[in-house]
């Protein structure tokens, strides 16, 4: 049973597994309902407190919510009924689970009672606070005063992410003051949201001094994060924090658009940088010459293993550089390069530095168009390497040449594990003789 109800996910959308919620509200919690006309399910009350268990809510809890309240379900839309039930359900769940760690909220944390349970609940350990765009200014620094008071007293709290919220100097004022006082918080996400530079250069200030943060999320969606990008002064500011700081680890930069201005100030960072493992800088418009620097760079760090550079247009020359960077580095153990316009060119010099390399367990070179004689390259390249595990080759016109070559290569390779082959015409069902491979066509 607890591992059923521990972390129910994506069946919170369940309008069933709702109603059963619904019953377990207490009779405070029921009164709320009234004005709504509201009325609960007429099935008994369940014999067993199910939600003693749960230790995840995400936000499928609150499409739940409102796919119960919707014209297919029993109830009207409404911006105040849905609330409601999402300000008793969560006000049930800090009430009754013993063992709550993980928690998604939006502004229902301005509530008097969720407020108070949340901050003298000591179990909960991850926040993902999530406010829409159209809430008012007032009403958003209410609620970042609220998450301010609950980082000061909480001493559990581990992990904190901010989803689209547009953040005034005020509102990252008072959020900094509270994290330079906090020293539990280890990873901070600012994602799918924009801030203004003056206010980045505050937050770039903190993390110069923080010493207990490991994991910091800043990717945008599909645009800006910052309202102007990473213009130099900004790009100098995080290059500086990277210099200074020691003690993040992991950094996604993702969907920045920053640009070689950007890049540059990175890449030099990254050179004198010593404890980051993992980077994310996914969609930033790095382009060849930004490709170039990163390669630069690999050839002198000696901490990163994990590198996703995916939609960057870096083209073949920019894979060239960082083929060349992969006969040197000899830390990095993740690369992924997907949907860069490397083509043959390309991926070509990537698979010679496959026969040399031999620290790269993983790499990702999706949607590539790298063609049929890539095929053959590479059966080659797998039949001399030991060491990689994991290959990513969807989308890349291989067609059943280059299938036939792979086959042939399977044969002999011990160490592969995952091999994605989709969308690559191949006509035929590749198999191979390690018992452990998995392959998608």
């Amino acid at each position: 049973m607890p591992i059923l109800w521990s972390e129910p996910g994506h069946n919170f959308k369940d309008i069933r597994l709702i109603r059963i919620l619904l019953l377990t509200l207490n009779a405070e919690e029921q009164t709320l309902l009234i004005p709504y006309k509201i009325a609960l399910p007429s099935h008994p009350k369940p014999l067993f407190e199910y939600t003693n268990y749960i230790t995840s809510i995400s936000g499928d809890l609150y499409d739940g919510v409102r796919y119960l309240l919707s014209p297919y379900g029993r109830y009207e839309v409404g911006r105040e009924p849905e609330t409601t039930i999402k300000c008793c359900l969560i006000a049930m769940f800090l009430r009754t689970s013993k063992n709550l760690k993980r928690l998604y909220i939006d502004e229902i944390i301005c509530n008097k009672k969720i407020f108070e349970s949340l901050y003298e609940k000591t179990s909960v350990t991850s926040i993902d606070l999530y406010l829409t765009y159209n809430i008012s200014d007032d009403f958003k620094f209410k609620a970042i005063d609220k998450l301010v008071n609950i980082l000061c007293k909480n001493s559990t709290l581990t992990s904190l992410n901010l989803k689209s919220i547009q953040l005034g100097i005020n509102e990252v004022k008072a959020l900094l003051e509270a994290l330079y006082k906090n020293t539990v918080l280890k990873s901070l996400g600012l994602n799918d949201r924009k801030i203004g530079t003056e206010e980045f250069k505050m937050l770039a200030k903190f993390l110069c001094e923080n010493t207990t943060l490991t994991s910091l999320n800043l990717s945008g969606i599909g645009g800006h994060w910052l309202y102007y990008g990473f213009r130099p002064e900004v790009g100098k500011a995080f290059a500086d924090v990277l210099c200074r700081n020691t003690t993040l680890t992991t950094l996604n930069l993702g969907n920045n658009k920053i640009g070689l201005v950007g890049v540059k100030a990175l890449t030099d960072a990254l050179c004198k940088n010593n404890t980051l493992i993992s980077l994310n800088l996914n969609g930033n418009k790095l382009v060849s010459r930004g490709g170039k620097a990163l390669a630069d760079a690999l050839c002198k760090n000696t901490s990163l293993k994990d590198l996703s550079i995916q939609r960057n247009g870096l083209g073949p020359e920019g894979g060239k550089a960082l083929a060349d960077a992969l006969c040197k580095n000899t830390t990095l153990t993740s690369l992924n390069l997907n949907c860069n316009g490397l083509r043959s060119e390309g991926g070509k010099a990537l698979i010679v530095a496959l026969c040399k390399n031999s620290t790269l367990t993983s790499l990702s070179l999706g949607k590539n168009y790298l063609g049929p004689e890539i095929g053959r390259m590479l059966a080659d390249a797998l039949c001399k390497n030991n060491t990689l595990t994991s290959l990513n080759l969807h989308w890349n016109k291989l067609g059943s040449e280059g299938g036939k070559a792979l086959t042939d290569a399977l044969c002999k390779n011990t160490t592969l594990t995952f091999l994605n082959l989709r969308d690559n015409n191949i006509n035929f069902v590749l198999k191979s003789n390690n018992q452990n491979m998995e392959i998608l066509q």
